[in-house]
């Protein structure tokens, strides 16, 4: 059947406003248990099951809808570029060959001797009331390709595995017991337009179901519900298609009632139609509407379309009903628009992915997704890289996500020159075909605003003949884009082809977004895909948006990705864990964990860059704007949203100093428009301010009421501001120990003593190996602090090459010796310096520590200047203190992980955790659980003994600490400097699994890291401002200060005391 937009049919009209097809008796789900059979190879498979008789006891039980290989049938495989069934670096068959040694030699032909091949078998029985009617099988989603036969008898084949396959069954229909039989082949010549980076796995994937129609039915429904008279009418036309499946001429009667939300009738029309035996007819309804509200995602209004038919003596033939929105998306002067507007598209690329069901997703997923990017101000969503189920269309129709619906087109395997599919003829059908069957299915879908031809395919003829197809298919005339759109002689983003509206390169940097917003384009900037969020990544994230709100042509762009696409998997151990390419069969292709590109994990668990995105894609700004003469802080209230005025929200203040709230302060209700401004002064009188104190403003933005799926009281927007000018730090006497300070000197030790305190220094490398306060020791196996200039690779380090390119640093940190060292004696002070070689950077490194009689170490390190070409992957000590001492309180930013290019959105404050909650189980492991700008943290066991760790206060950056229940050594991808493939210590394929608590507390205490970089995961180290220079000295220090059941308050006053000396 050809594609048609999704609608159902019921008996009557109220059926049809509830539009629950799932109870309408003109329809048979057929989801559940199917008889199974699967074979490796298609001469394998069964040739003679689709006949009634045929005995299959013996086959298995699979669920549908499921995939194969999850249901354990079958070897799951993930690659990126290549096709999994002929990948040039691990062929699963020796039939298929390459040009060049890598490019297929004969696009559509896909191997014999493995291509997985599953039959199925159903038995249903046809109500008794449809023997009258048009009844048609649905098959949601099926990959790559199946045949069907119903009764024994061939009904059809159909390919593209992302859009429904529908079937008449009506010939081959049989009173009461039916059997249906499918084959579906896991390859088809389908297939190498399927190359997208996911799961390459097989199977049904959508609902399966039969639907009946009267002989005279509607086929197909065309809304274009647009704006008009200055965006305040709706303009409503409707075009439906009309069949007659009888052999006789028919009279109908077609009347459509447009509904608003509160079930008024606002338009309605009727007509009468002739029908010619074994013919179509459309009838057309043309009609302008007072005073629409119209659909946005802020707004996403929606009307009810009903539509009955009836025979020529009034009874009811059938009734469908609908929701509809009136928009109008229309680019004008290089910008997007809605509804007359300037939009910004705060979005995310989303995949079809459950870590138990791989591409079978339900609908309370889908509202899952939907209640997470609303609550973290994603407004978006760029379909990677196939159209999804229709109740994905329907709940972004009814919550307000605007979704630029994609082709399922990906020949990313054939590359973009002379072998790609795009530029042969022969497979233009192909092409063209899957863009025609996606508009005819979603062009009535308010949310779907843009049209995209597919991804990462190259450009050509078949891409030029799609661009015409789709501007003609879509009587809305929505805007087209393609992210491959380049011109072969110059690919330059201001003159790309004309098959494209909008301009939606891959992985630009801040630097390219701002080049492109300094400068006119003649079409939107928006990145089909940016901020790479691999791993432990999106660092800069805020700097992107910070650009992108400068320039009007600059209209966002789709995070990649979403969700992490990991699925579960259970070891010979009983283990479960996330797994990824490689992880099943022997020698297949595999691309390892560059699925994992999520900001949420698969399970929908936030990570913590979803709280930096939900700050960057905040369409609230608080902008600092100084102090005024009467002590109040001046704030521009910046509205972002397109169409919402600031009063749906609740603004607040609160000033805090050493985590505790001082005032409360109320704002009052603001009116602030769309893309407009206002500025308020914040009072700051009435509290008693004190030295030594750091005073912060927090400013809040809640709703309300509830919106949608937001409820009542939720926070969309806050910030926070250091209220510098009520900051004074004065020096506070240190009432230090009248016990003087003992040494002892032996051969390998040195020994100093002080009140209830005592230490010990290795003399080959001055490495402090015990600290015992009052007889506890807190210093675990001698692991004092020592320099460290690495840390474990995060994906995007292994992408630019870290691991090899930065190695000096690693050797540094394992092969420093002691170059000099000297002492020196005051009244109340040892001080011990240390001055290390680091041949492999020709550098030095020189820790000073200044020991109090009160036992307080002060450690301060410098960094000489190295001609060392690559940036220093940390600069920082690290130690090891007992397992006892978890408890963990902080002042600095919080209460997530966060890096220096990653810490907007991390508030400074005190917070409390076990040390255990620090880690952060990204599923390649890697460096995690940061925290910057620390002023001083304590880790302390359940009678409140412990250390304390106060930043020096002339650090650059307070500190940057690190808190682990396991050695940084377990995130490493060996503990050596051999990073290579062949070195059997070297696992680059580490799980979560391979992660355990030791019996110690990690501690990296360091200037800092590092930033993390994100623009990509494959090449771009971090923004230069994120890097640590080595051609410059770098110095910072810390004090360890023992402790003893001391409070919350106590703590504060020892930093205070020690942080200003």
């Amino acid at each position: 059947e050809p594609a048609h937009a999704s609608f159902y049919s019921f008996n009557n009209t109220e059926k049809a406003k509830k539009n629950d097809w799932k109870n309408s008796k003109n329809y048979q789900l057929l989801n559940g248990i199917w008889k199974f059979k699967w074979v490796r190879k298609p001469a394998d498979r069964p040739l003679n099951f689709m006949k009634t008789d045929y005995n299959d006891n013996n086959w298995e039980d699979i669920k549908v809808p499921s995939n194969w290989e999850i249901e354990g049938f079958g070897i799951p495989i993930y690659v990126n570029h290549q096709y999994e069934f002929s990948d040039f670096k691990a062929p699963v068959s020796a039939e298929m060959e390459f040009i060049d040694g890598k490019y297929p030699k004969n696009p559509g032909k896909v191997p014999t001797d493995y291509n997985p091949t599953g039959s199925y078998r159903k038995e249903f029985t046809l109500p008794d009331n449809w023997s009258d009617k048009e009844v048609f099988l649905h098959i949601g989603a099926m990959k790559s390709g199946g045949f069907v036969w119903l009764n024994g008898q061939y009904v059809g084949y159909s390919q593209g595995s992302k859009l429904p396959a529908e079937f008449n069954l009506t010939p081959y229909l049989k009173k009461g017991r039916n059997i249906i039989a499918l084959q579906i082949f896991r390859w088809t010549d389908g297939s190498y337009l399927e190359c997208q980076d996911f799961w390459r796995i097989s199977g049904i994937e959508r609902d399966v179901y039969l639907y009946a129609q009267p002989k005279n039915r509607i086929q197909d429904i065309d809304i274009a519900a647009t704006l008009t008279d200055n965006y305040k009418n709706g303009d409503l036309k409707i075009v439906i298609s009309t069949k007659n499946h009888t052999n006789k001429n028919s009279d109908i009667t077609v009347r459509y009632s447009l509904l608003d939300k509160d079930n008024k009738e606002v338009a309605t029309d009727k007509k009468t139609i002739k029908i010619g035996k074994n013919d179509s007819v459309s009838v057309v309804f043309r009609q302008e509407i007072e005073g629409v509200n119209p659909w946005s995602a802020e707004y996403p209004h929606l009307y009810t379309l009903l539509i009955k038919t009836t025979d020529k003596k009034g009874n009811i033939l059938e009734v469908t009903g609908q929701k509809i929105g009136f928009r109008t998306v229309e680019i004008k002067q290089g910008i997007l628009l809605l509804n007359g507007q300037r939009i910004t598209l705060k979005g995310v690329n989303t995949q079809e992915h459950n870590p138990e069901t791989g591409h079978v997703v339900s609908e309370e997923q889908i509202i899952k997704d939907i209640t997470l990017w609303k609550q973290n101000n994603i407004n978006a969503v760029r379909l990677s890289h196939y159209p999804q189920q229709e109740r994905f269309y329907e709940r972004c129709d009814q919550y307000g996500i605007y979704v630029v619906d994609e082709a399922n087109i990906e020949s990313h395997g054939m590359y973009y020159g002379k072998h790609s599919l795009a530029k042969k003829p022969n497979w233009e059908h192909a092409h063209v075909d899957r863009m025609i069957r996606l508009v005819g299915r979603d062009k009535n879908r308010p949310s779907v605003i843009i049209w995209s031809m597919g991804n990462e395919a190259g450009n050509g003829v078949n891409f030029y003949a799609g661009y015409n197809a789709i501007k003609t298919a879509d009587q809305q005339k929505r805007p087209v884009q393609y992210e491959r759109s380049y011109k072969e002689d110059d690919g330059n983003l201001f003159d790309m082809d004309w098959n494209t509206d909008i301009i939606v390169p891959q992985y630009p940097s801040p630097a390219t977004f701002e080049y492109m917003g300094k400068n006119i384009t003649n079409k939107p900037f928006i990145p089909s895909e940016y901020a790479h969020a691999m791993g432990n990544s999106t660092g800069n994230f805020a700097d992107y948006w910070e650009i992108i709100e400068r320039y009007p042509n600059l209209q966002g762009g789709f995070i990649w990705d979403w969700v992490d696409q990991s699925i579960w998997k259970t070891n010979e151990n009983g283990k479960k864990f996330y797994a990824y390419g490689g992880d099943f069969g022997n020698n297949m292709p595999t691309d390892n964990s560059f699925l994992n590109n999520g900001i949420i994990f698969p399970n929908r668990t936030p990570q913590p860059a979803l709280h930096e995105v939900k700050k960057a894609y905040e369409f609230i700004n608080f902008k600092y704007m100084g102090y005024t003469r009467n002590d109040n802080l001046r704030v521009l209230i910046e509205n972002l949203y397109d169409f919402t005025n600031l009063n749906r929200f609740h603004f607040s203040a609160q000033i805090k100093a050493d985590g505790k709230i001082l005032q409360d302060i109320p704002i009052g209700d603001l009116e602030v428009s769309p893309h407009m401004s206002q500025l308020i002064r914040i009072p700051l009188s009435g509290i008693d301010y004190k030295d030594n104190t750091e005073y912060f403003l927090t400013l809040s933005a809640t709703l309300k009421n509830d919106w949608g799926l937001l409820k009542k009281g939720y926070e969309l927007a806050h910030e926070q501001f250091l209220l510098d000018q009520k900051v004074n730090w004065k020096k506070i006497q240190v009432s230090g120990s009248d016990k003087k300070i003992k040494t002892k000197d032996s051969k390998h030790i040195f020994t100093v003593t002080t009140e209830n305190v005592i230490l010990q220094f290795n003399k080959s490398n001055w490495k402090l190996i015990s600290y015992k306060h009052n007889n506890t020791e807190l210093i675990k196996n001698k692991q004092g602090p020592t320099p460290n200039f690495w840390r474990a690779p995060t994906d995007n380090d292994l992408g630019n090459g870290m691991e090899n390119k930065n190695i000096n640093w690693k050797k540094a940190t394992l092969g420093y010796s002691l170059k000099e060292s000297k002492l020196k004696k005051t009244n109340d002070s040892l001080v011990i310096t240390a001055v290390y070689n680091l041949p492999e950077v020709n550098t030095n490194f020189t820790t000073t520590y200044t020991i109090y009689n009160s036992g307080v170490i002060k450690i301060a390190n410098h960094l000489g200047t190295s001609n060392e070409n690559s940036d220093i992957p940390r600069m920082g000590m690290r130690m090891q203190i007992p397992k006892e001492f978890s408890n963990y309180t902080y002042f600095g930013r919080g209460n997530f992980e966060n890096y220096q290019d990653r810490k907007t959105a991390a508030f400074v404050d005190l917070y409390k955790a076990n040390v255990s909650e620090m880690y952060v189980p990204y599923i390649r492991p890697q460096e995690n659980g940061n925290r910057t700008d620390i002023r001083w943290a304590a880790l302390t066991d359940k009678h409140n003994n412990g250390l304390l760790i106060i930043a020096e206060k002339d650090n650059p950056h307070y500190l940057s600490m690190n808190v682990m229940p396991m050695a940084n050594e377990q995130f490493d991808i060996t503990d050596g400097v051999d990073y290579s493939k062949d070195n059997p210590n070297a696992n680059f394929s580490k799980h979560t699994i391979d992660i355990e608590e030791e019996d110690l507390t990690q501690l990296n205490i360091d200037m800092q890291q590092r930033g993390l970089g994100g623009d990509d995961s494959w090449y771009s180290k971090p923004q230069k401002e994120y890097q640590i220079e080595p051609d410059m000295e770098h110095s910072y220090g810390f004090l360890l200060v023992p402790i003893s059941q001391k409070s919350e308050d106590e703590l504060l006053e020892i930093f205070k005391t020690y942080y200003n000396q």
